[in-house]
């Protein structure tokens, strides 16, 4: 899928972001090798701590849909501001669990793609199950 669809499809799913307390939307779509697409947007709740964001959203489907993780081709992620936004910690962390270190991360704002990404960009010291040990 070209850059251009992406960015038009993440547009059109900030719309079902239910924001009504930072009015800050949030997209993602999850692609699979197979070309499947899962979509995620973050849902707010007056209790801030239980809302949800849009990666948050789309990843945990992967398994509900009886998928395999390894099938992950890419993650593409929008936000609404025009600024450089990205995953907060507590996604960097969930998405460091679930996929692996050569799955590209698109980055878009509201106006354009803003590049390409791998999550060790964003979180270079993971926590993972090695700790564990």
């Amino acid at each position: 899928m070209s850059k251009e669809i992406t960015f038009k499809k993440l547009k059109n799913l900030l719309k079902n972001s239910y924001v009504p307390y930072s009015k800050f939307p949030v997209s993602c779509i999850v692609k699979m090798k197979n070309g499947q697409e899962i979509f995620g947007v973050n849902v707010e709740n007056a209790s801030y701590p239980a809302g949800i964001c849009a990666e948050r959203v789309a990843l945990p489907q992967i398994f509900a849909l009886g998928l395999n993780e390894k099938e992950i081709e890419k993650i593409s992620i929008m936000t609404s501001s025009t600024g450089f936004g990205s995953p907060c910690g507590i996604c960097r962390q969930f998405i460091s669990e679930i996929i692996d270190n050569n799955v590209v991360i698109e980055m878009f704002n509201i106006n354009k793609h803003l590049g390409d990404f791998k999550i060790d960009d964003f979180l270079p010291f993971q926590f993972s199950s090695e700790e564990l040990k």
